[in-house]
C-alpha cells in the first residue's frame, strides 16, 4: 500500500499534461491586457511544449477566488495580495520581474530638499501627498511602517490628498501643495537612489520602507512540482527572446529571477498593518523607466 502510494506520489509529480491556465486581473484596459496575455500564454506554451490558457478576470478577489478552486494554476498578482496568498498557503510564488535591473524597490516618503522634515518624528499636522488608497508604494507600505515606527498616523498627517499617479505625487510635493509625498524609489548597491517617482525633483527622503518585491509570478498549491519547473525555468531563461518580449509588454518586466526569502522576509511583519489590496490598485508596480 506505501509502495502504491508512493508511485502516485510521483505519478502527480511528473504529471505534465496541459492544459494549464495562467490567469491575471483585467484592471486596466481590459481589451488590451487580454490581447497581450493571449501572447504571453502563446509564448509560453511554445517555450514548454505544455497547452497555457490565457484567464482574464474583472478582479483579483475573483482571481484569488478561482485559485482555490483550481479553476487557474499560474497567477500574476501584485506584491500585496501575492504575500496574503503566500502566507495563507494558497500559492508558491515561483518568479519575480526583473525591471531596472531589480526585483524589488523601497516605498519612500520625501520632502523637498528645503523642508524641515527630516525624519518620522517631525511628521506632526502634514499635508500628505499619496498616489492612491490602495497603491503599496504610494500609501499602503509607508503608512504601515510608520505604524510600526509609533508614529500616530492621524497626528502626522492631518490633510490626506490622493492624486492618482507618482508623477503627480511629485508635483504637488515640489510646487507647495504637499508637505510630503509617497512613491518608489529603486537604490543601488551603495543605497544612493538611482531611479525613484520624484525623477530629477530635489528632494529628500524622510522614511522608506522595503524591500517590497516587484509582483510576484505564482503557482497554486497541488500543481504539478514538474509543472512548475517547466514554467519557472521558461520565464527565467534569459536566451527565449519571444516570451521576454511578450512579458514585457504584459508585465513590463525585463525578465524574470527565482525568489528568494529575501524577497518576501522583509515584509511579513508589515502584514498586519496593510490593508486588503483593491480590485482597482492603480499602481500595482512602479511605472517602467
Amino acid at each position: 500500500m506505501v509502495e502504491k502510494e508512493r508511485d502516485q506520489v510521483t505519478d502527480a509529480e511528473l504529471d505534465v499534461s496541459g492544459p494549464v491556465s495562467v490567469g491575471i486581473a483585467l484592471t486596466t484596459d481590459p481589451n488590451m491586457t487580454r490581447g497581450l496575455l493571449e501572447q504571453f500564454c502563446l509564448a509560453l506554451s511554445d517555450a514548454t511544449g505544455i497547452e497555457v490558457i490565457p484567464h482574464g478576470v474583472s478582479s483579483y478577489r475573483s482571481l484569488l477566488d478561482q485559485l482555490a478552486t483550481a479553476e487557474v494554476d499560474i497567477v500574476w498578482l501584485p506584491p500585496i495580495p501575492a504575500l496574503r496568498a503566500t502566507a495563507n498557503n494558497c500559492v508558491s510564488p515561483i518568479a519575480l520581474p526583473i525591471r531596472s535591473g531589480d526585483t524589488f524597490y523601497y516605498a519612500a516618503l520625501f520632502a523637498r530638499s528645503d523642508s524641515p522634515i527630516h525624519e518620522p518624528g517631525d511628521l506632526q499636522g502634514l499635508k500628505t501627498a499619496w498616489v492612491d488608497p490602495q497603491s503599496a508604494a504610494g500609501y499602503l507600505i509607508v503608512r504601515a511602517y510608520l505604524e510600526l515606527q509609533a508614529v500616530d498616523l492621524k497626528t502626522a498627517f492631518a490633510k490626506n490628498l490622493f492624486f492618482g499617479s507618482h508623477d503627480a505625487v511629485t508635483e504637488a510635493v515640489v510646487k507647495g501643495a504637499a508637505d510630503v509625498g509617497a512613491t518608489y524609489v529603486y537604490y543601488d548597491e551603495e543605497q544612493r537612489p538611482k531611479r525613484a517617482g520624484w525623477g530629477e525633483a530635489d528632494v529628500h527622503v524622510v522614511a522608506k520602507a522595503g524591500p517590497i518585491p516587484n509582483d510576484f509570478i505564482a503557482a497554486r498549491k497541488g500543481l504539478s512540482g514538474r509543472l512548475v519547473r517547466l514554467v519557472q525555468d521558461a520565464l527565467v531563461d534569459v536566451n527565449n527572446a519571444p516570451l521576454r518580449e511578450a512579458a514585457r509588454l504584459l508585465l513590463t518586466a525585463d525578465g524574470f529571477a527565482v525568489p528568494t526569502p529575501e524577497h518576501i522576509e522583509p515584509l511579513q511583519a508589515l502584514l498586519t498593518g496593510l490593508q486588503e489590496a483593491s480590485d482597482h490598485p492603480h499602481s500595482m508596480f512602479p511605472p517602467p523607466a
